[in-house]
């Protein structure tokens, strides 16, 4: 009988936690009994369902109540269903993504004394989210979930870093570095028909810069940044460029309220274009064909752990502009597949980006570079291999056959 492992995510969204989970969970089939369980989406998500179709077979099951939102009874109705999931399926592996899940399914694990518990951070709530009181009793929440975890998983070295030196939430040991694994051939499949079709749904010339931003339209993703830059880009008066706002969210408003105020047109969701320098696309399911038909991918955010987004986009040929924070630089070779911008100064983001508009040498040369690095460091098969071999270690460990 193979070990009993149950996932828990926070929802089954589009973004990177599930993009990167439920391949995982696919290819540790083989070895493992898996069950994916998953929180109810917000009202500007789209569910990730598409997911389940590219990698059949998985079991899973949906908590309703598990949500984003603080509800001390909502909360603990979920924390019941997950004890229930665990109890039926009997694991002996509970490996929880996000924080809310973090928080519900390691206390459950607990409690049920599930023998190895896991939490992989893509992310944390350390800083910028919250104010200072805020933030200090997170960081207090997550050092008492860590000394119940057997392992944390940090997504790279620097965010290791973050865990263990800066925020002091676990010790060294018990955390291990598995970077975000990649199917690059669903990524690389019929770029030329992509980018083709892309260009043709948005009325785009195929000689047009296309400029992306991808994920979630939150205040901490910072992306009215993204706005300023797009302003002083066109303001200097380049004609053929456009910038492309992929996702939904909270500051959506704000943003169309910056593009009013400076008299800048923009298309928005099921608009035509009619010109527009800036789109707004909603979240989109076939990413293959964004990231196709972008140039240049571009990341504003106040705080990331390891952005799906560019590591996508890098298996597509796009060279990547980003802010350095969190584990973003572990994520692509600065200067060598795209610029990391210390800071917030739009001014830096400008410069960076005006090289790779004017210079399609060093745009082709930058983007095969993003290729090389995202094949030799983000391959899927090495993410399946390295969780494999951390589950059978612990099991072996808690003498669980494997």
């Amino acid at each position: 009988m193979k070990p009993s492992v149950v996932i828990i995510l926070n929802r089954l969204v589009i973004g990177g936690q599930a993009v990167d989970t439920i391949p995982l969970a696919y290819y540790l089939q083989k070895d493992f009994s898996i069950v994916i369980l998953y929180g109810e989406k917000e009202s500007d998500e789209v569910e990730a369902t598409f997911l389940l179709k590219q990698y059949p077979g998985l079991v899973v099951k949906k908590i309703k109540q598990l949500r984003r939102t603080i509800n001390p009874l909502t909360d603990l109705i979920a924390f019941f269903a997950i004890c229930k999931q665990i109890r039926l399926h009997k694991a002996n592996v509970v490996h929880t993504h996000g924080s809310k899940s973090g928080l519900l399914g390691r206390l459950a694990a607990w409690v049920l004394r599930v023998p190895v518990i896991v939490h992989t951070f893509h992310g944390h709530l350390f800083h910028s989210y919250f104010n200072s009181i805020g933030s200090k009793l997170i960081i207090l929440l997550e050092k008492k979930l860590a000394t119940i975890s057997t392992n944390i998983i940090a997504l790279s070295i620097e965010q290791k870093k973050e865990l263990t030196e800066i925020f002091s939430i676990v010790k060294p040991d018990k955390v291990a570095v598995i970077p975000l694994g990649v199917d690059e051939l669903l990524l690389q499949a019929d770029t030329a028909s992509n980018r083709k079709n892309f260009r043709n749904h948005f009325k785009l010339p195929d000689d047009a810069i296309v400029i992306g931003s991808i994920g979630r339209i939150v205040p901490i993703k910072n992306q009215l940044l993204f706005l300023q830059i797009a302003k002083l880009i066109l303001d200097q008066g380049f004609k053929n460029v456009f910038f492309f706002i992929v996702g939904d969210g909270e500051s959506k408003k704000e943003m169309i309220n910056f593009l009013t105020t400076n008299n800048i047109s923009f298309s928005d969701v099921g608009q035509p274009c009619n010109g527009s320098k800036i789109i707004f696309t909603s979240w989109i399911e076939d990413m293959v064909a964004v990231y196709n038909g972008l140039d240049i991918i571009m990341l504003t955010s106040l705080n990331e752990g390891t952005p799906l987004s560019i590591i996508e986009a890098q298996f597509c040929g796009k060279p990547v502009i980003a802010s350095n924070t969190g584990g973003v630089k572990d994520t692509f070779h600065p200067n060598v597949s795209g610029f990391l911008i210390d800071g917030y100064e739009p001014q830096n983001y400008v410069a960076a980006l005006r090289q790779l508009i004017t210079n399609n040498v060093l745009r082709n040369e930058m983007g095969e570079e993003a290729i090389r690095f995202a094949t030799n460091k983000f391959a899927k098969n090495r993410e399946v291999l390295a969780m494999k071999d951390l589950y059978i270690n612990q099991l072996t460990k808690n003498k669980i056959a494997v």
